[in-house]
């Protein structure tokens, strides 16, 4: 099977308003590991936009650089869409940040990219599953960075981190050391196959539920109406999918302890642990 591994460097952290500033693909061969192809652009956003210090300093891309040596992400929009046309997806983290914001960087171009009919993996929700519950020598929980988890596959950090192209090899080899460890089909998670844009869901247990807020981890029909109707009426980053999914579930549901069922309580029997979720 082949995969097209990404990664993106970007101007901060928030996925609705930040922009991408460096976009690396790689497709390879599930069956021997071997790299197909690959795609490193550097891209310079339409408009005005400023780089903060504390993001130049994690990724060292400067905007007198983009502005000499980028191109735009509309320029490459073909290419990219023709790179993974037909081909699931890899990420460390990218289900919670890298598809999203690669989504609303798109959507602000007025392009669309084929989210819905792929699979999604993500090798960080399959370390946190590995590591859940483990602690180093000295008692502490483990990390998991993608440097410190290739650092615990292969006894060494690799060189790179944050430069997108370098961590896109480093999640493949993650990836790989994983399926190693745990055999294909323990890769093979539902959550995968949904990409929640705005974050507010993921899916567990044949169900959805909240990845973020006060009552994180709850499948929505254990979720106070109140909040649901919030996150749907109220809230300015919640998207027409996220709407779409929630509003059956308003009225199933109302939480004696008013909009946060969670904040205090401990969480009804069924729901869900930080621990096991996809989270963001």
């Amino acid at each position: 099977m082949q995969l097209v591994a990404f990664d993106t460097e970007t101007t901060g952290l928030d996925v609705q308003k930040e922009h991408i500033i460096q976009l690396s693909l790689v497709k390879f061969d599930t069956d021997n590991w071997q790299v197909i192809d690959q795609r490193d652009w550097y891209i310079l956003p339409e408009g005005e936009f400023s780089i903060p210090a504390e993001a130049e300093a994690v990724h060292h891309i400067s905007k007198d650089f983009l502005l000499e040596n980028g191109v735009s992400l509309r320029g490459v929009y073909e290419e990219l869409t023709a790179f993974t046309d037909g081909c699931d997806m890899l990420s460390y983290n990218g289900n919670g940040y890298d598809a999203p914001i690669l989504y609303y960087n798109l959507k602000r171009l007025g392009l669309k990219f084929d989210f819905e009919d792929r699979t999604w993996y993500d090798a960080l929700v399959l370390e946190r599953i590995h590591t859940a519950g483990k602690v180093d020598e000295n008692g502490e929980r483990l990390h998991n960075t993608l440097t410190s988890a290739y650092t615990r596959y292969y006894g060494h950090p690799f060189e790179g981190a944050h430069n997108s192209l370098d961590d896109v090899m480093a999640t493949i080899e993650v990836f790989k050391a994983q399926v190693a460890a745990h055999g294909w089909e323990w890769t093979q998670r539902e959550e995968f196959g949904f990409i929640s844009y705005d974050r507010w869901l993921c899916r567990k247990n044949g169900t959805y539920v909240l990845a973020m807020g006060n009552s994180k981890g709850m499948s929505l029909d254990m979720v106070d109406r109140g909040y649901l109707e919030w996150i749907v009426d109220k809230c300015p980053s919640t998207e027409e999918q996220t709407r779409e999914i929630i509003n059956p579930f308003i009225g199933r549901y109302t939480s004696p302890f008013g909009l946060n069922p969670s904040r205090g309580k401990r969480r009804p029997k069924g729901t869900i642990s930080d621990a096991d979720l996809c989270l963001f």
